[in-house]
């Protein structure tokens, strides 16, 4: 069973400035011992968030989603509210985002589907054959 590894944002931050410098993502990973997908996924963090976005081990837990978007039933000042608040419309943007990811590639695949033959017409196969249209002959009971 493979560990999982975490990394410091100063070695993100790394990563990130030699990808914008013109090292590829497949170099950066194989270099870092990293699949090239985390590459593009602390580039596309910095882009969003800045260095707040190459903090952490990664991707938030659903505990401290489910925390992030319940009330916490305490007197919160303004300035507090509103910060929850924008934390909060974040998080739903990333769901909206990634749900619409998904709708993308499920679309894909029922063109994929709905466009290849069926798998008997494919090449090297037998195709069905119609039927001639005759009764079969059955024994009257």
């Amino acid at each position: 069973m493979r560990t999982k590894r975490y990394f410091s944002p100063e070695t993100k931050l790394e990563v990130v400035r030699r990808y914008a410098a013109g090292e590829g993502p497949g170099a950066l990973a194989g270099e870092y011992g990293i699949r090239d997908t985390l590459v593009h996924q602390w580039v596309k963090a910095y882009k969003e968030r800045g260095g707040q976005g190459l903090q952490g081990p990664g991707r938030p837990s659903r505990e401290a989603v489910a925390a992030a978007l319940l009330p916490t039933g305490v007197e919160e000042s303004a300035t507090h509210s509103l910060q929850a608040a924008q934390r909060r419309i974040a998080l739903l943007e990333q769901k909206i985002a990634q749900q619409g990811l998904e709708i993308d590639f499920f679309k894909l695949a029922l063109r994929h589907f709905e466009t290849s033959p069926p798998p008997a017409v494919r090449p090297g196969a037998t195709a069905p054959t119609p039927s001639s249209g005759r009764k079969r002959n059955r024994k009257a009971d």
